[in-house]
Parts: structure tokens; C-alpha cells; sequence
């Protein structure tokens, strides 16, 4: 998980909520007319297109487009406070909002992230929203796709979206093990592994960011002190 800054409300949610102000049955999510394409472009620019929860690489809204299709076929919008809350304010509340996989229009049947998450309720109960400033202090990933958590609201969140679910961890594993050992089977080397953690948490050209790219900064930054601290190793004996 990494932090999202939230952008402005969209136009069009501001337009819809202040044309329903005196029809408050429609002003409620999925009232009549509710900009759902418009806030799920929003939500995906602002969050460089990753899952807010999983880090996994939702489509473009422009790629949606040029296939003929919605962003629903991009993501789903999640409700941080979840909507059984029954608090109808925080449902078409834009600082609530995160565009998550699995997308709408989808019959995958997801047993992690948001749809695992489900009726947990941050209120109550420990959360690492990705809302909250330096996310990524509560997770530990290892080379394997392991996470872990380095604070007990990280591991309560990891346990609340089953963040360590076989799928997910096995494609968290190929994306970290593509980066560290491009190609060659060979890992690469402390100062490159040093430069990848760098880039790989900005975004591309497209203002898309490499899925993943959290859990790979994490181990290249590991690799490159391991790599280094046997080369100072090596250094020391040389000297003797």
C-alpha cells in the first residue's frame, strides 16, 4: 500500500450533489445520475492508476475508452468507511472514495483487497488507510512477496484484506523478481538496485506507476545494503 493524495472533488460529483440538494433520496452513491465514470477517472488519476489497496495496475481511462468500454472495467469504486456503516453523507463523500480491484464489470471472484475487506469499519477497528500520511512505514515486504507488519495496525490491515493471499503474494513475487533479476536470472547490482528504488515510485510518462512499486522499492533497497555490506565484508578481508 502507498499513500494517495487526494485531488479535488470532481466537477461533475459537485454538479450532482448540488442539483440533488433538494431531492436528498437521490443524493445518496448510485442515486439517479450519479457521476460514476466521472469520479472513477478521478480516483484513477489520482492514484497513477495502481489498486489503492493492492498496488495491482488498473487500466487507464483512456485505454478503457479506446477498447470501447467504461472504467468499470477498470475498477470499482471502495468506500474506506464502508457503506453498512449506513451513514449516507460518507457514501457520495469524495475523501471516501479509492478506486480498487477487481473492476466492476468483472466476474472475477477476488479473496483479497477491498472485496475481502468488505464491512470492516476503520472507526472501529485498526486500519492503515492509504488516505494517511507515510502508509508505507506500517508494511515490510520480503523477496518472496511476502508483506509483514511493522506496526500493529499494519498487520491488522494486512489480516483485514488478506494482503497475503497465495495470488497476490505469487504476483507480487514476479514483479519484484523482474525487477531484481531482469532477464539474466542474475540479481543486479547494490547501486542499481539503489537507482530502482528511486524511479520506480515515480510516475511513468503516463502518470501511471509500475504495480507493485512499493514492495520492489522495499527489496531493492534491502538487496543494496545486503550487497553492499558483503562488499565492505570482502573489502576487510582483502585489507588483512
Amino acid at each position: 500500500m502507498r499513500s494517495i493524495k487526494k485531488g479535488p472533488v470532481p466537477r461533475a460529483l459537485l454538479d450532482w450533489q448540488i442539483q440533488n440538494a433538494k431531492t436528498p433520496d437521490n443524493l445518496r452513491y448510485g442515486g439517479g445520475g450519479f457521476p460514476g465514470e466521472e469520479v472513477r477517472e478521478a480516483l484513477l488519476k489520482e492514484q497513477f492508476h495502481l489498486c489503492a489497496y493492492t498496488m495491482k495496475a488498473l487500466a487507464t481511462a483512456d485505454s478503457c475508452k479506446a477498447s470501447g468500454r467504461d472504467t468499470r472495467h477498470s475498477c470499482h469504486i471502495e468506500h474506506v468507511l464502508p457503506q453498512t456503516r449506513g451513514i449516507t453523507a460518507e457514501t457520495i463523500d469524495y475523501q471516501n472514495m479509492v478506486a480498487c480491484f477487481p473492476p466492476s464489470q468483472s466476474s472475477i471472484a477476488c479473496l483479497y483487497g477491498a472485496k475481502f475487506k468488505d464491512a470492516y469499519d476503520p472507526a472501529e477497528k485498526p486500519f492503515v488507510s492509504p488516505l494517511s500520511a507515510n502508509v508505507e512505514r506500517h508494511f515490510e515486504f520480503d523477496k518472496d512477496g511476502e508483506v509483514t507488519g511493522a506496526t500493529d495496525e499494519g498487520q491488522a490491515t494486512i489480516k483485514a484484506m488478506n494482503l497475503n493471499h497465495k495470488s497476490l503474494v505469487d504476483d507480487r513475487a514476479a514483479s519484484i523478481r523482474g525487477r531484481l533479476m531482469p532477464k539474466t536470472g542474475k540479481s543486479i547490482s547494490a547501486a542499481d538496485a539503489r537507482r530502482l528504488a528511486r524511479a520506480i515510485v515515480q510516475p511513468d510518462a503516463n502518470k501511471c506507476l509500475s504495480p507493485f512499486c512499493v514492495a520492489i522499492a522495499a527489496v531493492a533497497l534491502a538487496h543494496a545494503e545486503r550487497e553492499e555490506r558483503r562488499a565492505d565484508r570482502l573489502r576487510g578481508k582483502l585489507a588483512r
